[in-house]
């Protein structure tokens, strides 16, 4: 479980950031096994997903799925196998045991670790595989996105609270979510064209994205 912390705080971590995605990449790739016990014969972690991460980087630039196979493929064979999984002591150990957050008493360490890096990969890293949705939904889809503005700063927002009420178990404040973002989109969908984009691109882009929020839920 902790490889595919690593991967997707990985890739999270280098798409929020603004320029530097590379270095970014390398430093969290490094730094993050290390910190969780990684031993120098796990450097091979380090190296796929800085890989993955570099695939994800130039494919999100190019606009195209090739980062999303790659990623896919690769969390999924690092959770299946458990080959990338860190057993050693991690020196942030003690540090997290002492954190004065009663929610975290009883959680296991790779379990938080999960937490984080499925947080930095909803927070802009999800929007690239939403917005590959949207274009094969239809092009003319996706172009609604200049029409309604928001989506990129509301997505993120909205996949974080979905993630954290669903791990909460607080499934009625879920709910009012779902109905509150249907409200507040109504007005905008209200003056759709006879061809039904607006609609479309609010119900295709919320879907995905909220199934990206609580595809990883399971694990926790």
């Amino acid at each position: 479980m902790t490889g595919l912390a690593v991967l997707l705080a990985t890739v999270g971590a280098a798409d929020l950031s603004p320029r530097g995605k590379h270095l970014v990449a390398a430093v969290t790739a490094v730094a993050l096994p290390l910190a969780l016990g990684a031993q120098w014969h796990t450097i091979w972690l380090a190296l796929l997903c800085f890989v993955v991460a570099v695939i994800w980087i130039d494919a999100a630039d190019q606009h195209r799925p090739a980062g999303i196979i790659v990623l896919g493929v690769s969390a999924t064979g690092l959770l299946i196998s458990s080959a990338g999984d860190i057993t050693g002591e991690a020196p942030v150990a003690g540090w997290y045991r002492e954190l004065p957050v009663a929610g975290l008493a009883g959680v296991p360490l790779d379990h938080a670790a999960l937490a984080l890096g499925v947080l930095l990969f909803l927070a802009t890293a999800a929007n690239v595989v939403v917005r590959h949705a949207l274009n094969a939904t239809g092009p003319q889809v996706l172009a609604e996105e200049n029409s309604l503005k928001g989506g990129r700063l509301l997505g993120p927002l909205e996949r974080w609270l979905v993630f954290a009420f669903a791990l909460s178990g607080h499934l009625g404040a879920l709910g009012a979510l779902v109905a509150a973002k249907g409200i507040l989109r109504f007005p905008e969908i209200s003056r759709d064209r006879p061809d039904g984009m607006r609609a479309e691109y609010v119900l295709v882009g919320s879907f995905v994205s909220w199934s990206l929020a609580l595809l990883f839920v399971p694990l926790l």
